[in-house]
């Protein structure tokens, strides 16, 4: 009897062992992925530099600017130091089966909160594109790779800070996407210029009646504090609409001049928008 038993014990082992071999593994857990490299340019960390990290979003722009720390990131970053040759970086995020507008590399300051405002560069798909591009990760495409981001050590290099309060007047048009808020040493002429946007805010609301900002500046002077309107069809640098820009206040209708010092946080620097006066494609 014992013998029976044994046989039928290794029976059902081998039969375990042919059957295991032809399971589909496809029916195993799959493991989403975003996976690319980070290329660090212009300029070196700056000593307050808590952590870099990449974040995958699904919304851009993101309706609640802090919504990132709950969604997929690559963890801390081995970022080159200062004089290091080599100034690639590969990250993978673990992420769930779905679409993400927005990939971005983030700088966070020591002592401080993570915030969009340390935004470092985001994956566009092409070299010239101003706006992020969207990733899809799906059952058949479970690892996205060659996500590659391009991230400016200078955008987060700052030493001063302008803020002030951003009015509308009028109604806003139905097809707003976003809005940017730059602030430039000189007033660009060049689609080049405006692709370097190394100081710019993404996070301003929209369909609002009134905003604040605060955005990190390096010392020195500026010569134009803009805002810019993105529509939903927006496919060049040509569809951006200038809204408005803060004006001299010894004479108004012209950019205001900003000269601020290291430390410096210049405030009071106010645009007023009249949607009324301007024409939308």
């Amino acid at each position: 009897m014992k013998k029976y038993i044994l046989f039928a014990l290794l029976s059902f082992l081998v039969l375990g062992l042919f059957v295991s071999c032809e399971i589909d593994h496809g029916l195993y857990p799959i493991k989403y992925t975003i996976k690319g490299k980070v290329l660090f340019f212009k300029g070196e960390p700056p000593p307050t530099t808590d952590r870099v990290e990449v974040f995958a979003l699904k919304e851009f722009p993101p309706k609640d600017p802090q919504n990132f720390l709950y969604l997929g990131s690559s963890g801390a970053l081995d970022y080159p130091k200062a004089g290091s040759e080599n100034s690639e970086v590969e990250y993978e995020i673990p992420v769930s089966r779905t679409s993400y507008q927005l990939i971005v590399v983030l700088w966070k300051e020591k002592n401080r909160n993570w915030d969009l405002t340390g935004l470092m560069g985001f994956y566009t798909g092409k070299k010239a594109a101003i706006l992020p591009d969207s990733v899809f990760v799906t059952k058949e495409v479970p690892v996205v790779d060659s996500v590659d981001i391009n991230a400016n050590w200078e955008v987060v290099s700052k030493d001063a800070s302008i803020s002030g309060k951003i009015t509308y007047e009028g109604n806003w048009p139905e097809d707003t996407q976003l809005l940017l808020l730059a602030v430039y040493r000189q007033k660009p002429t060049s689609d080049m210029q405006y692709l370097l946007f190394e100081n710019v805010d993404y996070t301003q609301s929209v369909f609002v009646d009134s905003s604040t900002y605060r955005l990190a500046v390096g010392s020195g002077v500026y010569n134009y504090v803009v805002l810019y309107w993105v529509g939903k069809k927006i496919s060049n640098l040509t569809d951006l609409i200038e809204l408005g820009y803060y004006e001299s206040p010894e004479n108004p209708g012209q950019p205001g001049k900003i000269e601020i010092a290291s430390g410096e946080r210049k405030e009071d620097v106010h645009i007023h928008i009249n949607f009324n006066a301007i024409q939308f494609p």
